[in-house]
């Protein structure tokens, strides 16, 4: 039996269960707060403003429109009055809010080209 070679196998499992522990932690923290740069589909959004408390627009009520992954989180997402959540880039609202996911909401519009 040779002891170095079952001292490096179990240096080197303890070393790969250790490195999975440290992913599976960073990939299951919670990300609160909204993101400088939303990607939706093939549109790009940046934030307008500071985080609010409730989502509002100035033409009026917002609408949910759906939701959206950040991590392993769900995110609400609300647009104008008359919008909906379309996968044809030309059906989307150019004006977003999303939930930060810590008690506030970021209102985003869409990057110009």
């Amino acid at each position: 039996m040779n002891w170095r070679a079952i001292g490096c196998g179990l240096l080197a499992a303890v070393v790969f269960v250790a490195i999975g522990l440290y992913g599976m932690s960073l990939a299951f923290s919670r990300i609160d707060g909204c993101p400088t740069l939303l990607q939706w589909g093939d549109r790009t959004y940046l934030p307008v403003g500071k985080a609010a408390a409730s989502p509002s627009f100035a033409e009026g009520s917002p609408v949910e429109i759906g939701s959206t992954f950040i991590g392993l989180t769900t995110r609400r997402v609300w647009g104008p009055p008359g919008s909906s959540g379309s996968p044809l880039a030309a059906d989307r609202p150019d004006s977003i809010i999303l939930d930060c996911s810590d008690g506030t909401v970021q209102a985003y519009h869409v990057k110009s080209p």
